[in-house]
């Protein structure tokens, strides 16, 4: 890469107001010239994309020292506003200023409160720019280029002055051993020059550029890389191409017979002509000459997932896939034979309010994704996907916002009470006397007695049938820490119930509110509010969008939100149809209809004629042997496995083949 040209200099000069994105953009490419070299890379090609941000962290960047303006705050902005526009499966964050001084990295969106609060919380006070090293250091452990593609962006307001000299830009760019043929490397100098030594090292790369942005600005990183990088096409007739109108576009699409609809980029976009049953997930890669010419060419590889892809088959693609505020719906799949789903997550959702959960039990090929609008705005529209842990992406379907939900059903419920039934007219007393009065009333008295006789009789034969159990309460989806120190829980349906908790010493809140998902929270009154002693691994309490953790502390008036992160409490048996119940499991008898309950579903089932076996009545491999039958209007315990205790509800004595099945029973899966 070399220095910012002369002219463009001029002109950044000539303006009144200098813009580095406008500078930019007086540099587009001409339309007369030629398309770029395209060859699509052999081997493996990468399914995710990663950012590495090496920031520079010394007193400079705060106008402090030689520093000519203070800028750090604002380049943070612009980081995290390339994360939340781009959404990188994973970010790396490098800071530095006499060497490497923080390096972390996040897989996102999992870990978005993380990076968001780490972000947050750098400081620019360090002192020298050891440049070089550190560059060195980063790019040292970058590897897995058959899974990301990787933009690095390198941000400095100063030039290398490690004095011991260990270090060389040539040296720094060799550290990248692990680079894959599309990753490239951005050098931004925030108001200073490029050194002439690291210009001619990342010329001679053929991966990396170089920009200048002008004193006291910030660059838009968006449109430092933009043209190149991954991006996934579900509509071969809208390709994003952005590009200026004209650009000359290039196309290598290897054996697949994917072909260009036109050769150059109109409106942002290029049409591509895609044969008929082309494989999901087909790679081509698209090429357009730089904007600037010192610049490498873009080049961007394009995930071709159009059509439905084979490796899964939708079990229920009925499924309605407009979702109300607080609605919720289970994609249910079979996953192709040799298709490795450990370690998948539904990925795609970024911060939009849909909130995906993958709901599988080991070894099983089929799977439910659980989709829940927690504030997807009404009329967007969001293309979640499955990730897979070696880095494959499974495109799920479309999923729209709708009008409506939690919170207008609730409130267009109506309060008029409903119309009282009419109260029938006196009749007029009969005539005929006292005698015929008392003709009457014997003859009331003899009916009522052979009315009472009758039904004694019959309760002497009946036999009460068991008291219907109702399902239990929605999930908590939030807490409330009010202003007077006391907490509430508020459920899914909105309702808000309040918790006494003690005001000294820790205290378990899924114990104290007998709520299931919440045990293993732990808390304790602070002096500056609620102290959070423990968040369990499979929950997650997020204030706004961070994730708390142990040792934060909550203000009073507070609502904090809450969400099961995993199924990971309890030895999980294959539950086979079962799955997305939760654990505890209940069995509640109604009659002759059993219900398998847990904290977020239910299934039933009417007994017939004969015995039962409950693994093959709810196709549940880890209630086989459970078998009962049909006893009257009850239901009678016939056999239960050594896998499991079926005992009464609330009492730890196991119930015993031969006896009568009680209202409600609790299923405890010994772990082996």
């Amino acid at each position: 890469m070399r220095r910012v040209s002369l002219t463009l200099l001029c002109l950044i000069g000539s303006l009144s107001a200098p813009s580095w994105s406008a500078a930019q953009s007086a540099t587009l490419t001409p339309p007369s010239a030629p398309a770029p070299a395209c060859l699509l890379p052999a081997g493996p090609l990468p399914t995710q994309t990663r950012a590495v941000f090496l920031l520079d962290t010394s007193g400079s960047m705060r106008g402090i020292g030689d520093g000519q303006a203070n800028i750090f705050e604002r380049v943070k902005v612009s980081i995290n506003a390339y994360v939340r526009a781009e959404q990188p499966d994973r970010v790396d964050l490098v800071t530095f200023d006499s060497g490497v001084r923080t390096q972390r990295g996040y897989d996102l969106p999992g870990a978005a409160g993380r990076f968001n609060g780490d972000l947050a919380a750098l400081r620019a006070d360090g002192r020298n720019t050891y440049l070089y090293r550190s560059l060195q250091a980063a790019l040292t452990p970058l590897t897995g280029a058959d899974r990301y593609l990787t933009r690095v962006f390198v941000m400095t307001d100063g030039i290398d002055n490690d004095t011991s000299q260990t270090a060389t830009a040539q040296n720094a760019l060799a550290a990248f051993t692990g680079r894959g043929p599309l990753d490239t490397l951005h050098y931004v100098a925030l108001g200073a020059t490029v050194p002439a030594d690291a210009a001619r090292a990342l010329a001679a790369s053929g991966y990396a550029d170089t920009q200048t942005v002008p004193v006291g600005e910030v660059p838009d990183l968006t449109r430092v890389a933009t043209g190149d990088g991954l991006r996934t096409v579900t509509d071969a007739g809208q390709v994003a191409a952005p590009y200026p109108d004209g650009t000359p576009l290039a196309l290598d699409a290897g054996k697949s017979g994917v072909q260009l609809a036109q050769v150059n980029a109109q409106g942002g976009v290029v049409r591509l002509r895609v044969p008929p049953r082309l494989p999901h997930g087909t790679a081509v890669l698209l090429c357009a000459p730089s904007s600037r010419a010192e610049a490498p060419a873009r080049r961007v590889l394009l995930r071709l997932n159009i059509g439905t892809d084979p490796a899964l088959t939708w079990l229920n693609p009925a499924a309605d896939l407009t979702l109300k505020a607080g609605e919720t719906v289970n994609l249910r799949y079979r996953a192709a034979a040799g298709l490795n789903l450990d370690g998948a997550t539904v990925d795609g959702l970024g911060a939009t309010g849909l909130e995906g959960v993958l709901e599988r039990q080991p070894g099983s090929r089929e799977f439910t994704v659980r989709l829940t609008n927690g504030g997807l705005q009404p009329g967007r529209t969001l293309a979640p996907a499955l990730a897979l842990a070696g880095g494959r992406r499974l495109a799920l379907p479309t999923v729209t916002g709708g009008e409506g939900g939690r919170a207008l059903a609730a409130a267009s419920v109506s309060t008029d009470p409903s119309p009282a039934p009419p109260v029938p007219s006196a009749e007029p007393e009969p005539s005929g006397g006292p005698a015929r009065f008392a003709a009457w009333l014997l003859g009331g008295a003899a009916l009522l007695g052979l009315l009472f006789f009758l039904w004694r009789r019959s309760q002497s034969r009946r036999v009460v049938p068991a008291v219907p159990v109702s399902a239990p309460p929605p999930a908590v989806e939030g807490i409330e820490y009010r202003e007077d120190r006391t907490l509430a829980l508020v459920t899914a349906t909105g309702d808000v119930s309040s918790v006494k908790m003690p005001l000294g010493g820790a205290f378990d809140l899924g114990q104290l509110a007998s709520v299931p998902h919440l045990s293993g929270f732990r808390a304790e009154q602070h002096r500056d509010g609620l102290s959070i002693v423990t968040v369990p691994a499979d929950l997650e309490v997020s204030q706004g969008a961070r994730l708390l953790q142990s040792g934060d502390v909550v203000r009073p008036g507070t609502l904090l939100g809450v969400a099961v992160a995993r199924l990971s409490r309890a030895p999980h048996p294959p539950l086979g149809s079962l799955v997305g119940l939760g654990l505890p499991l209940r069995l509640l008898a109604d009659g002759v209809t059993l219900h398998v309950t847990g904290p977020y579903g239910d299934h039933a089932f009417t007994l017939g004629a004969g015995i039962t076996d409950l693994g093959a009545a709810f196709q549940a491999p880890a209630l086989a042997g459970v078998r009962v039958s049909s006893s009257g209007p009850r239901v009678l315990l016939a056999d239960v496995p050594s896998h499991l205790i079926l005992s009464r509800f609330g009492e730890p004595a196991p119930l015993r083949p031969g006896t009568y099945l009680p209202p409600a029973s609790e299923l405890t899966f010994l772990n082996d």
